[in-house]
């Protein structure tokens, strides 16, 4: 093996390290993590949303409780 590869492999085995000794790799970190919990809590509440039953909202339920504005009711 000639030096130069010693030092490519050298770098390889750097470089896949995580970076979790200094200050802005550990916010790297908590940073991605936040955003896969957060985008894990759209995808789980959406799935809620999707399969439970819905009570008396939306445009249909609003409609079928329209009446007649400006006359009494008798």
């Amino acid at each position: 093996m000639s030096a130069a590869e010693i030092a490519d492999n050298r770098w390889e085995m750097t470089a896949t390290k995580p970076p979790i000794t200094s200050f802005g790799g550990i916010l790297m970190i908590l940073l991605m993590g936040g955003f896969s919990m957060f985008f894990l809590w759209i995808i789980v509440f959406s799935a809620v949303a999707i399969v439970t039953p819905k009570k008396d909202a939306g445009l249909a339920a609003d409609y079928a409780k329209m009446g007649m504005e400006g006359t009494k009711a008798e």
